[in-house]
Protein backbone atom coordinates (compact mmCIF):
# COMPACT_ATOMS: atom_id res chain seq x y z
CA UNK A 1 0.00 0.00 0.00
CA UNK A 2 1.61 3.14 -1.23
CA UNK A 3 1.98 6.58 1.18
CA UNK A 4 -0.59 8.38 -1.14
CA UNK A 5 -3.23 5.64 -1.16
CA UNK A 6 -3.12 5.32 3.34
CA UNK A 7 -3.07 9.15 3.17
CA UNK A 8 -6.13 9.26 1.69
CA UNK A 9 -8.66 9.29 4.87
CA UNK A 10 -6.55 12.61 5.78
CA UNK A 11 -7.14 14.12 2.35
CA UNK A 12 -10.54 13.86 3.07
CA UNK A 13 -10.00 15.72 6.22
CA UNK A 14 -8.56 18.30 4.37
CA UNK A 15 -11.34 18.46 1.74
CA UNK A 16 -13.90 18.66 4.71
CA UNK A 17 -12.10 21.24 5.87
CA UNK A 18 -12.45 23.31 2.75
CA UNK A 19 -15.92 22.68 2.45
CA UNK A 20 -16.73 23.96 5.70
CA UNK A 21 -14.36 27.30 5.20
CA UNK A 22 -15.20 28.10 1.94
CA UNK A 23 -17.83 25.94 0.56
CA UNK A 24 -15.79 24.28 -2.08
CA UNK A 25 -17.06 20.99 -3.13
CA UNK A 26 -14.47 19.00 -3.92
CA UNK A 27 -15.30 17.59 -7.08
CA UNK A 28 -16.04 20.38 -8.76
CA UNK A 29 -12.57 21.13 -8.97
CA UNK A 30 -11.03 17.58 -8.45
CA UNK A 31 -10.03 15.29 -5.22
CA UNK A 32 -6.07 15.83 -6.99
CA UNK A 33 -6.40 19.06 -6.88
CA UNK A 34 -6.44 19.50 -3.10
CA UNK A 35 -3.90 16.68 -2.61
CA UNK A 36 -1.51 18.53 -4.76
CA UNK A 37 -2.31 21.53 -2.61
CA UNK A 38 -2.00 19.69 0.24
CA UNK A 39 1.31 18.04 -0.58
CA UNK A 40 2.86 21.48 -1.68
CA UNK A 41 2.04 23.00 1.80
CA UNK A 42 2.77 20.21 3.90
CA UNK A 43 6.41 19.55 2.23
CA UNK A 44 7.01 23.58 2.57
CA UNK A 45 5.68 23.14 5.96
CA UNK A 46 8.18 20.19 7.27
CA UNK A 47 11.02 22.04 5.31
CA UNK A 48 10.40 25.03 7.55
CA UNK A 49 11.58 23.79 10.96
CA UNK A 50 9.58 20.39 10.91
CA UNK A 51 11.40 18.26 8.94
CA UNK A 52 10.49 15.10 10.86
CA UNK A 53 6.72 15.94 10.90
CA UNK A 54 3.94 13.52 9.08
CA UNK A 55 0.90 14.36 7.00
CA UNK A 56 -0.97 14.00 10.20
CA UNK A 57 1.10 16.50 12.20
CA UNK A 58 0.67 19.04 9.30
CA UNK A 59 -3.10 18.47 9.43
CA UNK A 60 -3.06 19.06 13.28
CA UNK A 61 -0.98 22.39 12.49
CA UNK A 62 -3.54 23.47 10.13
CA UNK A 63 -6.64 22.89 12.26
CA UNK A 64 -5.23 25.40 14.96
CA UNK A 65 -3.99 27.69 12.56
CA UNK A 66 -6.05 30.29 9.94
CA UNK A 67 -3.10 31.40 8.01
CA UNK A 68 -2.23 27.95 7.17
CA UNK A 69 -5.62 27.21 6.02
CA UNK A 70 -5.78 30.45 4.35
CA UNK A 71 -2.37 29.38 1.96
CA UNK A 72 -4.65 26.30 0.92
CA UNK A 73 -7.83 28.05 0.09
CA UNK A 74 -5.24 30.30 -1.63
CA UNK A 75 -4.19 27.69 -3.81
CA UNK A 76 -7.17 25.52 -4.65
CA UNK A 77 -9.26 28.86 -5.59
CA UNK A 78 -7.77 29.59 -9.34
CA UNK A 79 -9.01 32.77 -10.76
CA UNK A 80 -10.44 32.55 -14.25
CA UNK A 81 -11.53 36.12 -15.23
CA UNK A 82 -11.69 38.89 -17.42
CA UNK A 83 -13.12 42.32 -18.65
CA UNK A 84 -16.38 42.45 -19.60
CA UNK A 85 -17.07 38.54 -19.00
CA UNK A 86 -20.53 37.90 -20.54
CA UNK A 87 -21.14 41.27 -21.69
CA UNK A 88 -24.25 41.65 -22.23
CA UNK A 89 -24.69 41.17 -17.87
CA UNK A 90 -23.27 44.90 -17.80
CA UNK A 91 -24.93 46.14 -21.02
CA UNK A 92 -28.71 45.30 -18.83
CA UNK A 93 -26.77 46.68 -15.52
CA UNK A 94 -26.48 50.08 -17.45
CA UNK A 95 -29.79 50.43 -18.37
CA UNK A 96 -31.20 48.72 -15.58
CA UNK A 97 -29.08 51.32 -13.59
CA UNK A 98 -30.35 54.35 -15.27
CA UNK A 99 -33.65 53.24 -14.62
CA UNK A 100 -33.16 53.06 -10.73
CA UNK A 101 -31.90 56.14 -10.72
CA UNK A 102 -34.65 58.04 -12.25
CA UNK A 103 -37.33 56.57 -10.57
CA UNK A 104 -35.57 57.24 -7.47
CA UNK A 105 -33.51 60.11 -7.96
CA UNK A 106 -29.42 60.17 -6.97
CA UNK A 107 -29.95 61.52 -2.99
CA UNK A 108 -28.83 57.67 -2.53
CA UNK A 109 -26.27 56.17 -4.87
CA UNK A 110 -26.73 52.95 -6.25
CA UNK A 111 -25.21 50.25 -4.24
CA UNK A 112 -23.37 47.63 -6.11
CA UNK A 113 -21.78 44.16 -5.17
CA UNK A 114 -19.16 42.13 -6.54
CA UNK A 115 -18.24 39.08 -4.53
CA UNK A 116 -16.01 37.07 -5.63
CA UNK A 117 -14.61 39.82 -7.44
CA UNK A 118 -11.26 37.81 -7.64
CA UNK A 119 -8.31 39.64 -9.26
CA UNK A 120 -10.72 42.46 -10.32
CA UNK A 121 -12.03 42.15 -13.74
CA UNK A 122 -15.53 42.03 -13.14
CA UNK A 123 -15.87 45.40 -10.46
CA UNK A 124 -13.65 47.14 -12.52
CA UNK A 125 -15.88 46.36 -15.28
CA UNK A 126 -18.92 47.56 -13.02
CA UNK A 127 -17.47 50.63 -12.92
CA UNK A 128 -15.92 51.49 -16.67
CA UNK A 129 -19.72 50.27 -17.92
CA UNK A 130 -21.20 52.58 -15.51
CA UNK A 131 -19.20 55.61 -15.89
CA UNK A 132 -19.17 54.69 -19.54
CA UNK A 133 -22.83 55.18 -19.51
CA UNK A 134 -22.58 58.81 -17.85
CA UNK A 135 -23.39 57.55 -14.33
CA UNK A 136 -21.35 60.07 -12.29
CA UNK A 137 -19.31 58.20 -9.64
CA UNK A 138 -20.86 59.85 -6.63
CA UNK A 139 -24.23 58.08 -7.86
CA UNK A 140 -22.55 54.46 -7.46
CA UNK A 141 -20.80 52.76 -4.70
CA UNK A 142 -19.27 49.36 -5.50
CA UNK A 143 -18.02 46.91 -3.15
CA UNK A 144 -15.42 44.07 -4.64
CA UNK A 145 -14.94 41.29 -2.23
CA UNK A 146 -12.99 38.03 -2.53
CA UNK A 147 -11.69 35.19 0.07
CA UNK A 148 -8.50 35.26 -1.48
CA UNK A 149 -5.50 38.32 -0.37
CA UNK A 150 -3.86 37.70 -3.36
CA UNK A 151 -6.44 37.87 -5.50
CA UNK A 152 -7.52 41.28 -3.52
CA UNK A 153 -3.88 42.44 -3.84
CA UNK A 154 -3.82 41.88 -7.47
CA UNK A 155 -7.01 43.90 -7.89
CA UNK A 156 -6.02 47.05 -6.28
CA UNK A 157 -2.93 46.66 -8.16
CA UNK A 158 -4.59 47.28 -10.92
CA UNK A 159 -1.90 45.97 -13.90
CA UNK A 160 -3.13 43.48 -16.65
CA UNK A 161 -1.51 41.02 -18.90
CA UNK A 162 -3.34 39.47 -21.90
CA UNK A 163 -5.47 37.06 -20.62
CA UNK A 164 -7.65 39.73 -19.10
CA UNK A 165 -8.77 40.88 -22.28
CA UNK A 166 -10.75 38.18 -24.16
CA UNK A 167 -12.16 38.87 -27.96
CA UNK A 168 -11.08 40.63 -30.97
CA UNK A 169 -11.70 44.28 -30.00
CA UNK A 170 -10.99 46.32 -26.76
CA UNK A 171 -11.95 50.04 -27.30
CA UNK A 172 -12.41 49.85 -23.28
CA UNK A 173 -8.55 49.27 -23.11
CA UNK A 174 -7.44 52.36 -25.38
CA UNK A 175 -10.13 54.74 -23.35
CA UNK A 176 -9.11 53.16 -19.40
CA UNK A 177 -5.90 52.08 -19.95
CA UNK A 178 -1.96 52.44 -20.09
CA UNK A 179 0.51 50.45 -22.03
CA UNK A 180 3.10 49.46 -19.65
CA UNK A 181 6.38 47.60 -19.65
CA UNK A 182 4.52 45.58 -17.12
CA UNK A 183 1.13 45.23 -18.85
CA UNK A 184 -1.83 47.43 -19.01
CA UNK A 185 -2.66 49.98 -15.79
CA UNK A 186 -6.27 50.88 -15.20
CA UNK A 187 -6.69 54.58 -15.17
CA UNK A 188 -7.03 55.84 -11.41
CA UNK A 189 -10.40 57.24 -11.98
CA UNK A 190 -11.86 53.23 -12.44
CA UNK A 191 -9.72 52.03 -9.32
CA UNK A 192 -11.24 54.56 -7.30
CA UNK A 193 -14.85 53.64 -8.02
CA UNK A 194 -14.47 50.21 -6.30
CA UNK A 195 -13.87 49.84 -2.62
CA UNK A 196 -11.85 45.90 -2.18
CA UNK A 197 -12.52 44.10 1.33
CA UNK A 198 -12.03 40.63 2.34
CA UNK A 199 -14.83 38.45 2.73
CA UNK A 200 -16.06 35.03 2.61
CA UNK A 201 -19.41 34.32 1.40
CA UNK A 202 -19.76 30.86 4.01
CA UNK A 203 -19.89 33.93 6.65
CA UNK A 204 -21.42 36.60 5.04
CA UNK A 205 -22.14 38.95 7.87
CA UNK A 206 -25.26 41.02 6.01
CA UNK A 207 -26.10 43.47 8.76
CA UNK A 208 -23.29 45.35 8.24
CA UNK A 209 -22.81 45.30 4.60
CA UNK A 210 -26.73 46.35 4.23
CA UNK A 211 -28.62 45.71 0.65
CA UNK A 212 -27.18 45.99 -2.55
CA UNK A 213 -29.28 47.33 -6.04
CA UNK A 214 -26.78 45.25 -7.94
CA UNK A 215 -25.11 41.87 -6.98
CA UNK A 216 -22.69 39.90 -8.87
CA UNK A 217 -22.10 36.57 -8.01
CA UNK A 218 -21.28 34.74 -11.29
CA UNK A 219 -19.77 31.65 -11.71
CA UNK A 220 -18.99 30.15 -8.01
CA UNK A 221 -22.06 28.60 -6.77
CA UNK A 222 -21.65 25.78 -9.27
CA UNK A 223 -18.50 24.71 -7.09
CA UNK A 224 -20.47 24.04 -4.00
CA UNK A 225 -22.46 21.26 -3.37
CA UNK A 226 -26.57 21.88 -2.61
CA UNK A 227 -26.03 22.67 1.34
CA UNK A 228 -23.43 25.33 0.40
CA UNK A 229 -25.37 26.70 -2.40
CA UNK A 230 -28.43 27.50 0.07
CA UNK A 231 -26.04 29.06 2.61
CA UNK A 232 -24.27 30.96 -0.18
CA UNK A 233 -27.85 32.11 -1.86
CA UNK A 234 -29.37 32.98 1.45
CA UNK A 235 -26.13 35.44 2.26
CA UNK A 236 -26.96 36.99 -1.22
CA UNK A 237 -30.70 36.81 -0.83
CA UNK A 238 -30.03 38.83 2.67
CA UNK A 239 -28.03 41.66 1.01
CA UNK A 240 -30.42 42.42 -2.11
CA UNK A 241 -32.35 45.17 -1.80
CA UNK A 242 -35.83 45.63 -2.40
CA UNK A 243 -36.43 44.90 -6.28
CA UNK A 244 -32.48 44.39 -6.61
CA UNK A 245 -31.11 42.50 -9.15
CA UNK A 246 -28.79 39.37 -8.70
CA UNK A 247 -26.42 38.53 -11.86
CA UNK A 248 -25.32 34.98 -11.85
CA UNK A 249 -23.21 32.52 -14.58
CA UNK A 250 -24.72 31.14 -17.08
CA UNK A 251 -25.19 27.40 -15.58
CA UNK A 252 -26.44 28.78 -12.64
CA UNK A 253 -29.28 30.20 -13.90
CA UNK A 254 -31.58 26.98 -13.17
CA UNK A 255 -30.16 26.87 -9.69
CA UNK A 256 -32.02 30.10 -9.03
CA UNK A 257 -35.35 28.80 -10.34
CA UNK A 258 -35.08 25.78 -8.10
CA UNK A 259 -34.17 28.90 -5.27
CA UNK A 260 -37.53 30.43 -6.09
CA UNK A 261 -36.25 33.86 -8.05
CA UNK A 262 -36.94 34.87 -11.37
CA UNK A 263 -35.66 35.52 -14.17
CA UNK A 264 -35.31 39.24 -15.34
CA UNK A 265 -35.87 37.74 -18.91
CA UNK A 266 -33.02 39.78 -20.16
CA UNK A 267 -31.15 37.53 -23.12
CA UNK A 268 -27.54 36.60 -21.90
CA UNK A 269 -27.48 38.88 -19.01
CA UNK A 270 -28.44 35.77 -16.60
CA UNK A 271 -30.21 38.36 -14.15
CA UNK A 272 -32.62 37.55 -11.88
CA UNK A 273 -34.86 39.21 -9.10
CA UNK A 274 -37.27 37.85 -6.85
CA UNK A 275 -40.54 36.34 -6.92
CA UNK A 276 -43.66 38.95 -6.26
CA UNK A 277 -44.50 36.66 -3.38
CA UNK A 278 -41.41 35.95 -2.00
CA UNK A 279 -40.75 40.16 -1.91
CA UNK A 280 -43.49 40.70 -0.56
CA UNK A 281 -42.79 38.38 2.38
CA UNK A 282 -39.23 39.55 2.79
CA UNK A 283 -40.75 42.80 3.05
CA UNK A 284 -42.12 41.87 5.99
CA UNK A 285 -39.62 40.76 7.71
CA UNK A 286 -37.15 42.89 6.54
CA UNK A 287 -36.02 46.70 6.48
CA UNK A 288 -33.16 48.04 4.22
CA UNK A 289 -31.21 50.14 6.33
CA UNK A 290 -30.29 52.24 3.75
CA UNK A 291 -33.88 53.53 2.95
CA UNK A 292 -34.97 55.78 5.74
CA UNK A 293 -38.06 58.25 5.41
CA UNK A 294 -35.87 61.04 4.73
CA UNK A 295 -34.49 59.77 1.57
CA UNK A 296 -37.60 58.11 0.22
CA UNK A 297 -39.11 61.45 0.57
CA UNK A 298 -36.29 62.97 -1.35
CA UNK A 299 -36.99 60.65 -4.26
CA UNK A 300 -40.33 62.12 -4.63
CA UNK A 301 -39.36 65.29 -4.84
CA UNK A 302 -36.53 64.91 -7.54
CA UNK A 303 -36.70 65.84 -10.84
CA UNK A 304 -33.99 63.83 -12.53
CA UNK A 305 -31.95 65.46 -15.39
CA UNK A 306 -31.66 61.66 -17.25
CA UNK A 307 -34.50 61.01 -19.99
CA UNK A 308 -35.95 57.82 -18.98
CA UNK A 309 -33.96 55.12 -20.91
CA UNK A 310 -35.53 52.34 -22.18
CA UNK A 311 -35.10 49.03 -20.32
CA UNK A 312 -35.56 45.26 -21.64
CA UNK A 313 -38.94 44.26 -21.64
CA UNK A 314 -40.26 41.24 -19.33
CA UNK A 315 -40.83 38.47 -22.38
CA UNK A 316 -40.67 34.63 -21.55
CA UNK A 317 -38.44 34.46 -24.94
CA UNK A 318 -38.11 35.94 -28.05
CA UNK A 319 -40.74 33.63 -29.82
CA UNK A 320 -40.07 33.63 -33.69
CA UNK A 321 -42.39 33.14 -36.47
CA UNK A 322 -43.04 29.60 -37.20
CA UNK A 323 -40.60 28.87 -40.13
CA UNK A 324 -39.14 25.91 -41.04
CA UNK A 325 -36.26 24.43 -39.81
CA UNK A 326 -33.21 22.56 -41.08
CA UNK A 327 -30.97 20.61 -38.91
CA UNK A 328 -27.86 19.70 -39.58
CA UNK A 329 -29.28 16.33 -42.18
CA UNK A 330 -30.78 18.76 -43.98
CA UNK A 331 -34.23 17.50 -43.49
CA UNK A 332 -36.46 20.41 -42.92
CA UNK A 333 -38.74 20.08 -39.73
CA UNK A 334 -41.88 22.55 -40.13
CA UNK A 335 -42.36 24.32 -36.50
CA UNK A 336 -46.36 23.78 -36.13
CA UNK A 337 -48.51 27.10 -36.99
CA UNK A 338 -51.69 27.41 -36.43
CA UNK A 339 -54.02 28.59 -38.89
CA UNK A 340 -56.65 30.91 -38.66
CA UNK A 341 -59.57 28.64 -38.84
CA UNK A 342 -59.10 24.96 -36.96
CA UNK A 343 -61.67 21.84 -37.59
CA UNK A 344 -62.48 20.42 -33.82
CA UNK A 345 -60.36 17.24 -33.42
CA UNK A 346 -61.61 13.68 -32.85
CA UNK A 347 -62.00 12.76 -29.24
CA UNK A 348 -58.99 10.94 -29.60
CA UNK A 349 -56.57 13.47 -30.62
CA UNK A 350 -54.39 15.28 -28.40
CA UNK A 351 -55.86 19.20 -27.67
CA UNK A 352 -54.55 21.87 -30.50
CA UNK A 353 -51.94 23.43 -28.64
CA UNK A 354 -49.09 25.92 -30.31
CA UNK A 355 -45.27 25.53 -29.07
CA UNK A 356 -45.87 29.10 -27.34
CA UNK A 357 -48.54 28.35 -25.27
CA UNK A 358 -47.13 25.37 -23.88
CA UNK A 359 -43.69 26.69 -22.89
CA UNK A 360 -45.49 29.88 -21.19
CA UNK A 361 -47.41 27.56 -19.18
CA UNK A 362 -44.34 25.94 -18.84
CA UNK A 363 -42.66 28.84 -17.94
CA UNK A 364 -44.52 29.98 -15.13
CA UNK A 365 -44.73 26.62 -13.55
CA UNK A 366 -41.08 26.51 -13.48
CA UNK A 367 -40.83 30.21 -12.10
CA UNK A 368 -43.17 28.87 -9.23
CA UNK A 369 -40.71 26.30 -8.73
CA UNK A 370 -43.20 22.97 -10.07
CA UNK A 371 -40.19 22.09 -12.15
CA UNK A 372 -41.47 18.66 -12.46
CA UNK A 373 -44.60 19.18 -13.63
CA UNK A 374 -42.97 22.17 -16.21
CA UNK A 375 -41.13 19.05 -17.86
CA UNK A 376 -43.89 17.23 -18.41
CA UNK A 377 -46.00 19.61 -20.06
CA UNK A 378 -43.27 20.26 -22.86
CA UNK A 379 -42.40 16.45 -22.69
CA UNK A 380 -46.11 15.90 -23.38
CA UNK A 381 -46.19 18.46 -26.19
CA UNK A 382 -43.25 16.98 -27.78
CA UNK A 383 -44.92 13.62 -28.10
CA UNK A 384 -47.69 15.12 -30.58
CA UNK A 385 -45.83 17.90 -32.43
CA UNK A 386 -42.98 18.51 -34.07
CA UNK A 387 -39.48 18.77 -32.59
CA UNK A 388 -39.23 22.54 -31.44
CA UNK A 389 -35.84 24.04 -30.35
CA UNK A 390 -37.34 26.51 -27.16
CA UNK A 391 -38.65 23.73 -26.00
CA UNK A 392 -35.81 21.75 -25.72
CA UNK A 393 -33.79 24.52 -24.52
CA UNK A 394 -36.43 24.60 -21.42
CA UNK A 395 -35.92 20.98 -20.82
CA UNK A 396 -32.61 22.00 -20.48
CA UNK A 397 -32.70 24.45 -17.71
CA UNK A 398 -35.11 22.75 -16.01
CA UNK A 399 -33.02 19.51 -16.07
CA UNK A 400 -30.17 22.00 -15.04
CA UNK A 401 -32.02 23.66 -11.96
CA UNK A 402 -32.11 19.27 -11.05
CA UNK A 403 -28.48 18.70 -11.16
CA UNK A 404 -28.84 16.47 -13.55
CA UNK A 405 -25.99 18.16 -16.14
CA UNK A 406 -25.68 14.73 -18.65
CA UNK A 407 -29.67 15.61 -19.26
CA UNK A 408 -28.97 19.28 -19.83
CA UNK A 409 -26.56 19.01 -22.01
CA UNK A 410 -28.12 16.35 -24.53
CA UNK A 411 -31.45 18.60 -24.26
CA UNK A 412 -29.31 21.75 -24.98
CA UNK A 413 -27.41 19.96 -28.22
CA UNK A 414 -31.27 18.83 -29.23
CA UNK A 415 -31.90 22.67 -29.18
CA UNK A 416 -28.96 23.54 -30.68
CA UNK A 417 -29.57 20.25 -33.80
CA UNK A 418 -33.19 22.19 -34.68
CA UNK A 419 -31.85 26.08 -33.92
CA UNK A 420 -27.55 26.07 -34.25
CA UNK A 421 -28.07 29.78 -33.82
CA UNK A 422 -29.91 29.57 -30.60
CA UNK A 423 -28.25 31.87 -28.13
CA UNK A 424 -29.16 30.86 -24.90
CA UNK A 425 -29.23 26.92 -25.63
CA UNK A 426 -25.21 28.26 -27.05
CA UNK A 427 -24.62 29.75 -23.77
CA UNK A 428 -25.33 27.31 -21.55
CA UNK A 429 -23.78 24.45 -23.26
CA UNK A 430 -20.60 26.27 -23.22
CA UNK A 431 -20.93 26.43 -19.42
CA UNK A 432 -21.63 23.28 -18.87
CA UNK A 433 -18.09 22.75 -21.43
CA UNK A 434 -16.54 24.53 -19.00
CA UNK A 435 -17.07 23.33 -16.17
CA UNK A 436 -15.89 19.82 -18.03
CA UNK A 437 -12.45 21.02 -18.97
CA UNK A 438 -13.10 21.83 -22.27
CA UNK A 439 -12.38 25.10 -22.17
CA UNK A 440 -11.82 25.77 -25.87
CA UNK A 441 -15.03 24.29 -26.84
CA UNK A 442 -17.28 26.41 -24.58
CA UNK A 443 -14.83 29.74 -25.68
CA UNK A 444 -16.04 28.75 -29.36
CA UNK A 445 -19.75 28.00 -28.23
CA UNK A 446 -19.52 31.40 -26.20
CA UNK A 447 -18.17 33.10 -29.51
CA UNK A 448 -21.04 31.41 -31.10
CA UNK A 449 -23.78 32.71 -28.91
CA UNK A 450 -22.80 36.28 -28.91
CA UNK A 451 -22.74 36.33 -32.71
CA UNK A 452 -26.19 34.94 -32.66
CA UNK A 453 -27.41 37.38 -30.21
CA UNK A 454 -26.36 39.92 -32.37
CA UNK A 455 -27.96 38.34 -35.18
CA UNK A 456 -31.36 38.70 -33.09
CA UNK A 457 -30.82 42.45 -32.43
CA UNK A 458 -30.13 42.68 -35.95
Amino acid sequence: MNAHHQNAPLYRRFADLLHRTIGLDAASVGHSAIERAVDLHAAAWCADGHADATLDDYWDAAQASPAMVQALVETVVVPETWFYRDADAFKALARLAHERLYQRGTAMPLRILSLPCSTGEEPYTIAMTLLDAGIDAAHMRIDAMDISERSLALAQHAVYGRNSFRGNAFPFRDAHFTRTEDGWRLAPRIVEAVRFSRANLMQLDASALGVYDFVFCRNVLIYFDREAQQTALQALDSVLAENGTLFVGPSETGLLMRYGMQSAKIPLAFAFHRAAAAEAQRDARHTAPLATAAALAMTHSFVPALAPVQVFSAQPFAWPDPVARTPFNGVALQTPKPSKTVPPPPDHAPPTTTAHDTLQAARALADAGRLTEAAHAITAYLEHHAPHADAFYLLGVLADAGGDMNQARGHYRKALYLDPQHAEALAHLATLLELEGDRAGARLLMQRASRAQGAQRG
